[in-house]
């Protein structure tokens, strides 16, 4: 078996957790389906694994709408996003230090829980035996794939889905993280959804999981400047969390070993999955 064979072979139906076959993985186009019936589509190498809620049309809730405003914005703004000369000087100090706290090893398959238009991801997947992306900005995905140099294709897989309801085999991954996504994610009742899945997804400590989290800072002297919460222009929601509250809200899926609040503008934390669910 390929890496890319057993990344796709980690995913699941993110409505009934059913296995999902039918796309060999490397073709540009496909269907991937369950045996109860549902189909998911396969677009440039890339499968559509939203849930139902966002894949209609219709947005009947707070978490639906702020989502689907949010994935507008990121589709609309994919070219100006890797333009912005502060976005490219805070990546410099920030994938050192996300190496520091959650060690990448050859043998690693990791979760990049939002990978955006892939700023971290060609050092995750430099360093790990595959790399599964995850986010729900397809042209963001795009731009991803397009950073992931030809001798690295194989071992990198890119899916479009949701992280409140990702649609991954549980307890598969050595390292999980997520990176500048958690304060965008619009209501608690969703932030807990993700935590519970990025954790669900991870080793346990016993098996050498580790999981790594970064968010927004509240506290001097972000909050001399800034709103706690809000929308960034184009409708992209966000919240700013105190270092004991983003703990407070890990507390429940896994334990915080370590934390830094030396990026200023993010907390950057880690952990493991001990007698946690």
């Amino acid at each position: 078996m390929t890496i890319r064979e057993e990344l796709l072979s980690l995913l699941i139906c993110p409505e009934t957790g059913e296995a999902l076959s039918g796309w060999d993985g490397t073709s540009a186009h496909g269907t991937l389906t369950t045996a109860s019936g549902r189909s998911y589509p396969v677009t440039d190498g890339i499968p559509n694994l939203l849930p139902d809620v966002l894949r209609g049309s219709a947005a009947d809730d707070t978490e639906a709408s702020e989502k689907r405003s949010e994935m507008q914005a990121r589709d609309a703004q994919v070219k100006s996003y890797d333009q912005m000369l502060g976005l490219k000087l805070f990546t410099h100090y920030e994938v050192p230090l996300t190496l520091k706290f959650l060690p990448l090893e050859r043998s690693h398959l990791m979760l990049e829980g939002g990978c955006g238009t892939g700023r971290m991801t060609k050092t995750f997947a430099e360093r790990t035996r595959g790399l599964l992306c995850v986010d729900f900005s397809r042209e963001s995905l795009r731009v991803a794939k397009t950073k992931v140099p030809s001798s690295l294709t194989e071992r990198v897989l890119f899916i479009q889905a949701d992280l409140s309801r990702l649609p991954t085999k549980s307890e598969v991954f050595d390292r999980v993280g997520s990176f500048g996504v958690y304060e965008h994610i619009p209501t608690p009742e969703a932030r807990d959804g993700a935590l519970k899945h990025l954790a669900r997804t991870c080793k346990s400590a016993t098996s050498g999981g580790r999981m790594a989290l970064s968010a927004y800072r509240w506290g001097p002297p972000v909050s001399w400047m800034s709103e706690r919460e809000g929308h960034h222009p184009g409708g992209i929601y966000f919240i700013r969390l105190t270092q004991s509250e983003l703990k407070a809200h890990c507390a429940p899926h896994f334990t915080v070993h370590g934390a830094t609040e030396s990026l200023l503008y993010y907390h950057l934390i880690w952990g493991q999955k001990e007698n946690h669910g």
